[in-house]
């Protein structure tokens, strides 16, 4: 049962902006929560992303475990056996001052 503070995951659409807590490393890229969403898995592949601009500055300063970081959503997968799901996450691109 989820958290009644916990928004579902049917509300993701890629573009939105969301908290994502960094839950790993992997050789390929990050592994991440999701704030306020029910649990899921979710991920940032910096190696395939990594031309975006928000992604090079990932990249640059890999942030650590634990840490929150603002994210958005690049595209959500279902597969065959519900709930499985994935979050593919991406980064904003860096402010312009």
């Amino acid at each position: 049962m989820a958290n009644e503070t916990e928004r579902p995951l049917s509300k993701l659409r890629p573009g939105d902006a969301v908290q994502a807590t960094i839950t790993g490393h992997q050789p390929w890229g990050l592994m991440a929560r999701l704030e306020e969403y029910e649990p899921v898995g979710a991920s940032l592949d910096i190696i395939r992303r990594g031309s975006e601009p928000g992604v090079q500055h990932l990249v640059q300063e890999l942030p650590p475990v634990g840490a929150t970081v603002d994210l958005v959503i690049g595209r959500v997968r279902f597969y065959d056996h519900e709930p499985w799901m994935w979050v593919d996450l991406t980064a904003p691109p860096p402010a312009v001052d």
